[in-house]
């Protein structure tokens, strides 16, 4: 035989031999879910044949070993109590499979309803997230003092360019003040700041993306809440957070005290109102 033919011969036995390798892993590889029910007929199969074969042997001793029939038959009628007590014994397994089953059931329900849980807890995670990139999107830059100063300014009318007309700043700190120790029934310049700051191109969304945030962590469990808004208030600057102040002294007047959310932000309130004057 020639060299070429018998690198053809190698050449065509090794796919044969390739494709008997990468067949013969496929043609032994099961599923347990196969193999389970494999285990379950067998099982079955062996019990049938098991029982049948007892009641053949059992058939063919009383013809070939018993000579009157009746007798036989009065001699069968004395097992009637144990049929009576594996009738009762195989109706216990009964309720006892049933008790198991309703206690399977019960255990699924609980792990459906801690596995549906995390589901929403991760969707609200998931949009507080959205939310605070979309809150950190609403400004170019974090808000300044200067950029408070004019928010307020633009709100109430307040030319810096005429000499006549005073700020307004120091008479806005003091309604908050009044405000806050329960002493003044009237803001005039609150309420004027509320109609008005959220129409401001420096607040709009600023203030709206802000609600939607402190609201959608009002859904998570009074236990965390704090840890959210504290991450939402960690993201501004302290004229940010004091703005935001004024917006809900604005809004809510004498029940500012009582919004935890609000108390939370007072501090930085505090921080730079003698920076604003």
């Amino acid at each position: 035989m020639s060299t070429r033919t018998q690198d053809k011969a190698v050449s065509t036995s090794e796919p044969r031999r390739a494709s008997e390798h990468t067949a013969t892993p496929h043609s032994r590889s099961q599923t347990p879910e196969t193999s389970q029910d494999r285990v379950t007929w067998s099982l079955f199969m062996k019990a049938a044949l098991l029982v049948v074969g007892i009641w053949s042997a059992s058939a063919l001793g009383l013809y070939l070993f018993t000579s009157d029939f009746s007798k036989s038959g009065t001699f069968g009628d004395s097992f009637g109590v144990l049929n009576t007590l594996f009738s009762g014994l195989a109706f216990a397994g009964i309720i006892v499979s049933i008790k198991m089953q309703n206690d399977e059931m019960r255990e699924q329900r609980k792990e459906l309803h801690k596995q549906k849980k995390n589901a929403l807890l991760y969707h609200r995670e998931r949009m507080f997230l959205l939310l605070m990139d979309e809150f950190k999107k609403s400004r170019e830059h974090r808000y300044t003092v200067a950029d408070v100063r004019r928010v307020i300014h633009d709100c109430l009318a307040y030319d810096a360019t005429s000499p006549d007309q005073d700020s307004p700043v120091p008479a806005l700190i003091d309604e908050v003040e009044d405000v806050l120790a329960g002493t003044r029934s009237e803001t005039p310049l609150l309420q004027t700041l509320s109609r008005r700051v959220f129409r401001h191109e420096l607040c709009e969304v600023f203030i709206k993306t802000f609600h939607q945030a402190a609201e959608s962590v009002k859904k998570f469990d009074s236990a965390n809440r704090g840890e959210y808004y504290d991450i939402v208030c960690n993201s501004m600057s302290d004229p940010e957070e004091a703005l935001l102040f004024l917006c809900f002294v604005a809004r809510h007047g004498a029940q500012t005290p009582q919004n935890p959310q609000a108390m939370k932000l007072l501090d930085s309130f505090d921080e730079i109102k003698a920076k604003l004057l």
